[in-house]
């Protein structure tokens, strides 16, 4: 089963990054933390090229961090707006990488809720711990 996510770029209003798999924190915090970090310190606030160097920097270093390796699925780029039922989104910032989950109310009405980074590290050092050496 999919977990669909959503990466989106502070500055970038007219498009969104779309993973159809392994959408979940455990799987893109670090990766995406360790781009933003460094394209912060090397280019600093520009929003259009982080966009697109974030897709390379994926297919640069998939292997390394575990990101789907298929030829013609999985990545896509959406309008800014577009609806995809994604359970998670994030929020590449000039300081940080924000992470919420996708959620909604009783009237079906979306909202974010933005996860804590302690709960982060908490979900990426149970994973750790769940796989065997």
């Amino acid at each position: 089963m999919a977990t669909r996510c959503t990466i989106k770029i502070e500055g970038v209003k007219f498009a969104k990054i779309y993973k159809h798999w392994d959408g979940y924190p455990e799987a893109n915090y670090i990766w995406l933390t360790e781009f933003n970090d460094r394209f912060n310190k090397q280019r600093g606030d520009d929003p259009t090229y982080k966009f697109a160097q974030l897709l390379r920097y994926s297919s640069k270093y998939g292997e390394q961090f575990f990101l789907d390796q298929s030829e013609f699925t999985g990545w896509g780029v959406l309008k800014y707006d577009n609806e995809c039922w994604e359970e998670y989104e994030y929020h590449l910032t000039n300081k940080e990488v924000e992470v919420y989950q996708v959620c909604f109310d009783e009237k079906d009405n979306k909202y974010l809720k933005r996860i804590k980074k302690d709960e982060i590290k908490n979900m990426i050092s149970k994973l750790r711990k769940s796989i065997p050496v």
